[in-house]
């Protein structure tokens, strides 16, 4: 049994993709599942099902510790704590605690963490610190890949935008408020330009019609807030 894990989810789905391939390799039919979707019943079958030559499927479970609390959530996860194979794996996106690992004894577990330079570029946004926003988001570009770091950027604007439109932003009180303060530190219109520069930015990296390497390209919109 695999457990992959983490919130750099590009890393995480780079181990994924490796997984798959090495199944595939196998001749293991791919059974992908997300646990939001399924039921005590349907879970039982998955994790029962063998294909005409009594060979065990692949399977993917996805975001099984990410369910919202409830009878249903453990009696999932305790069907999937029986029925323990190599061929099993769980997906999450988010870094699993010690204590949802310890029902899981005999499996490989690989965490993929962010850096924490990203988050800390991410909070400086809106700061007048330019030096060291440069040099958090180089440091997490090194860290967690260009990418990840421009994801998070979508993420983190967005979260913003939603702040200071007035929406609920979920989560633990204190990042709430950390979003809320971040957000009052700039106008609807920085943040509505800076929208509209990503999604200009997603298109010129998609067609590979920007001059500039995603990088570069991240490190104006840093300056411009």
């Amino acid at each position: 049994m695999l457990i992959i894990h983490g919130d750099n989810i590009i890393q995480s789905r780079q181990k994924l993709k490796e997984a798959l391939d090495q199944a595939r390799q196998k001749g293991l039919e791919i059974v992908r599942a997300e646990a939001k979707n399924l039921t005590e019943a349907a879970l039982e079958e998955l994790l029962g099902a063998t294909d005409l030559f009594g060979t065990g499927n692949f399977i993917i479970i996805e975001g099984l510790h990410s369910l919202p609390r409830s009878k249903k959530k453990d009696a999932l996860i305790e069907q999937t704590v029986s029925h323990q194979t190599d061929n099993l794996v769980l997906w999450e996106k988010r870094s699993l605690t010690k204590t949802m690992l310890k029902k899981f004894p005999a499996a490989k577990v690989e965490e993929f963490k962010s850096s924490s330079a990203t988050f800390k570029w991410l909070e400086l946004l809106g700061t007048p610190r330019q030096k060291q926003k440069l040099e958090l988001l180089h440091q997490g570009i090194a860290a967690d890949s260009d990418y990840f770091c421009f994801i998070m950027l979508i993420r983190q604007i967005g979260l913003l935008i939603q702040a200071k439109d007035g929406g609920k932003i979920a989560g633990p009180p204190f990042v709430v408020q950390k979003i809320k303060s971040q957000a009052a530190r700039l106008t609807m219109a920085q943040l509505l330009e800076v929208h509209e520069k990503l999604y200009q930015l997603d298109l010129r990296q998609k067609t590979s019609r920007s001059p500039l390497n995603l990088a570069q390209e991240l490190d104006l919109i840093t300056l411009s807030l």
